[in-house]
């Protein structure tokens, strides 16, 4: 008989189905809530960026208003009387008190061929330096206020900054005052913002050189910026982008450029600064979601631990019946396998009623076979005897227990044995054959005798084989002897 009960390795257990839907219940949790911090951080970036973009912006305002405010100044000492060759020596004395109040490095007068014709360094009457800064001639040649990027002084080498305004003509053609600025004092408009210490903020020219940097001043003044940023700040005038800075560190430059001037402020603030947070709260998020899945599965493991344990005591006490023992149900671990329990109780008293009918159907039977007055004698395929009822105990004078498990031909003479086989086969082909109406055949005694009888054999196919049935009853007493 073919096996058809499906293979169990292949099934999963209680525990791996439980442990399964701890992890689809966790996991997408776990994804989601990584997902959501990833969106705040999004968000809070964005916001960070923007609000830095306005401070840059701010500052940038600042620096505008620090130059255009030297700007005015020296339009209002370009048009003073004191700019007359004769009162040079009064100029030099405003150009003195304008240098104080306004924080400038020097204030000068310089011809059109950028020759200095006041100083307010050197006292009037002294020889003047020159300073061959062809930025000085820039407001000489366009007669508009310029900002000049920065540049080292020729004669003290020091990175300076600043403002020319083209000035009158006082008898030597037209000229220009240039006021000078050194770049701490443009480091000083980005201080007073009091960013955070770990920011950093500079303010570049239009060539994209460092005029002023709140950190490390005197080392970076006067080095480009990184060509990435520069290369942004040429496209847009506001932005924030992931760059480096100038001592290779990685940071989110928020800037702002200048309509006005061209210069530009940029905020670099350390990428790991917005993403530290980020990162603890991931680091939170994950430990959180190590202990709620481990607490899940170890639930999920002791549920499926008793869920095993309530079915297997099911299918023990299940299983114990089959040697004829009382059905005897554990207490259940859960609703359903109490109602499990009352289903294997009631299939169980079931069965007990089909076995109880099946022996009352089984003794019946045997009475009317025991009582019958023909002689039963049933064979199975192989021609063994598997039924002898008593009216052919009588008629053979053999036990059912001897005659069981005998072949069939051992109850006719041995004469007649090939033919009986024979017939045995013909009845098997035909269904049923019967041998009464004139059909006589012999048996064969215990004690060597024979006898007359009537037979009929009917045949029988079942899930294990054939079953042969033969009906006998005697047409006469007389004996006949065995030749």
């Amino acid at each position: 008989m073919k096996n058809t009960e499906p293979d169990s390795r292949h099934l999963p257990s209680l525990r791996q189905l439980l442990l399964l839907l701890a992890l689809a219940c966790v996991v997408p949790v776990a994804a989601l809530a990584l997902a959501f911090v990833a969106l705040e951080y999004h968000d809070q970036r964005q916001q960070v960026e923007r609000n830095t973009i306005a401070t840059a912006r701010a500052l940038m305002a600042a620096v505008d208003d620090r130059l255009q405010g030297t700007q005015r100044a020296l339009i209002a000492l370009a048009h003073s009387p004191a700019t007359s060759t004769s009162q040079l020596q009064r100029m030099q004395m405003d150009s003195v008190l304008l240098q104080r109040a306004e924080q400038f490095d020097t204030i000068m007068l310089v011809d059109g061929a950028g020759r200095p014709v006041m100083h307010s360094a050197v006292p009037h009457g002294s020889p003047l330096p020159y300073e061959a800064v062809p930025q000085m001639l820039d407001a000489v040649r366009s007669q508009q206020p310029v900002v000049m990027d920065l540049f080292r002084s020729p004669s003290t080498g020091r990175f300076l900054t600043g403002v020319g305004v083209p000035a009158p003509d006082h008898g030597g053609g037209p000229g220009a005052f240039n006021a000078t600025i050194a770049p701490a004092a443009l480091r000083e408009v980005l201080v007073r913002q009091k960013l955070p210490a770990s920011w950093i903020a500079v303010v570049l020219d239009r060539s994209g050189t460092v005029v002023a940097r709140t950190h490390d001043q005197e080392r970076f003044v006067g080095t480009r910026a990184r060509a990435p940023l520069l290369a942004r700040i040429s496209e847009v005038p506001e932005d924030a982008v992931e760059s480096t800075t100038l001592d290779g560190g990685p940071v989110i430059t928020a800037f702002s450029r200048s309509d006005l001037t061209g210069w530009a402020v940029a905020i670099g603030i350390p990428r790991d600064e917005l993403t530290a947070p980020t990162w603890r709260l991931v680091g939170a998020l994950m430990l959180g979601g190590a202990v709620v899945l481990a607490g899940t599965l170890g639930l999920a493991w002791w549920m499926a631990r008793r869920l095993h344990n309530s079915v297997e005591a099911l299918g023990a006490a299940v299983r114990a019946t089959g040697h004829n023992a009382r059905l005897r149900l554990p207490s259940p671990a859960f609703q359903e396998a109490r109602q499990l329990g009352l289903s294997f109780a009631y299939a169980h008293t079931a069965l007990e009623d089909a076995h109880a009918a099946l022996a009352r159907n089984e003794t019946r039977m045997r009475t009317i076979l025991d009582t019958a007055t023909d002689a039963i004698v049933t064979a199975d395929e192989s021609g063994r005897i598997v039924l002898f009822n008593a009216a052919a105990e009588a008629m053979f004078g053999l036990s059912e227990t001897y005659a069981l498990g005998q072949p069939i031909e051992s109850l006719v003479p041995v004469r007649q044995r090939a033919g009986h086989e024979a017939l045995r086969r013909q009845a098997a082909q035909g269904g049923v054959r019967s041998m009464g109406s004139g059909r006589i055949v012999e048996g064969l005694r215990s004690d060597g005798s024979t006898f007359r009888v009537q037979a009929s054999i009917s045949v029988a196919d079942e899930g294990e084989g054939r079953l042969y049935t033969a009906i006998l009853r005697k047409v006469a007493d007389a004996q006949i002897q065995v030749a």
